[in-house]
């Protein structure tokens, strides 16, 4: 399958790799997995039969853009796409990375109390434009509570209307990606930082069970570095006996990554989920940065 022939060029993707032999026959048997924020747009596709990941797409914006410039560009993308524009996927899964979610603990989740959830967390009330959601974590006991802009869940519900559609906030996945991930390590405790652009999410497990999972702004890497050791200290965690694991916008090489090593002697950088199989194309795609997308197919599977 020819790019040029499914795709009217209207939003480049900063990169696209898929197998050739995907095409719209395929469609019924396969899950499409979208993830969406403030400054990136990225899908991948699975063929559920056998759980192997055969197209991605990555969409990367320069600055940051509020959620009606997000909108427009999910719009044109779709729009321009003729494969994304089916209603005949098996299962929509959508990742939605914001600030705005909370974990709280089963025993206690009321699901007519989400919004007051929600807005305990962000210390402020939800705009009235912004739909509050929530899905559940057996895995650790928990329901994840988050919003996304009306005007999106509204669009994708009508778009995808044929398929099963799921929303879930992105931590869940890097939850579950950690999880699994601490199951592969012979490990007690392990670090896995999820970085972005000036975000990253912190997730500590120990014997594979979730310490701690948040989300935190930074600008250098002294805020960086100090996040970090300060929330191992309260929890009375040494740094040297931790496992770290790096995944998203980082590599071996960067100045963040070698400035961290000097902290944590452990420190690696991760891999994209070994439960699910890679097409050739897709093999050669450092799994790590796409950590997060990969693991949107597997919270539920």
């Amino acid at each position: 399958m020819a790019h040029s022939e499914n795709q009217v060029i209207e939003v480049i993707p900063t990169l696209l790799v898929g197998d050739n032999s995907f095409d719209e026959a395929s469609i019924p048997f396969c899950t499409l997995c979208i993830e969406v924020d403030e400054r990136r747009i990225r899908f991948c596709i699975v063929r559920d039969e056998n759980m192997e990941c055969i197209w991605l797409e990555d969409y990367g914006f320069e600055t940051v853009l509020n959620p009606n410039e997000i909108f427009e560009k999910l719009k044109r993308i779709f729009t321009g796409h003729l494969l994304w524009s089916s209603h005949n996927w098996k299962n929509v899964r959508i990742a939605i990375n914001s600030h705005a979610f909370s974990l709280i603990p089963s025993v206690i989740f009321d699901k007519n109390a989400i919004r007051d959830y929600l807005e305990f967390a962000l210390g402020n009330s939800v705009p009235e434009d912004e739909k509050v959601l929530y899905h559940e974590l057996p895995l650790v006991h928990a329901y994840n509570v988050f919003s996304i802009p009306q005007i999106w869940y509204d669009w994708m519900i009508n778009h995808f209307g044929s398929s099963s559609i799921t929303f879930y906030h992105l931590t869940s996945p890097l939850i579950i990606g950690a999880l699994v991930s601490h199951a592969e390590h012979e490990e007690f405790r392990i670090v896995s930082v999820y970085f972005e652009k000036d975000y990253f999410t912190l997730i500590i497990t120990e014997s594979q069970q979730l310490i701690l999972c948040n989300r935190f702004r930074f600008s250098q890497f002294q805020e960086l570095a100090y996040i970090i050791l300060f929330t191992l200290s309260q929890l009375n965690f040494l740094p040297e006996e931790m496992k770290v694991i790096c995944y998203g916008e980082i590599t071996a090489s960067s100045d963040t990554y070698t400035e961290l090593s000097q902290f944590f002697p452990n420190l690696h950088i991760g891999n994209g989920p070994t439960t699910l199989r890679y097409s050739t194309q897709c093999a050669h795609v450092p799994g790590h940065r796409y950590f997060g997308l990969f693991n949107t197919y597997l919270v539920s599977s």
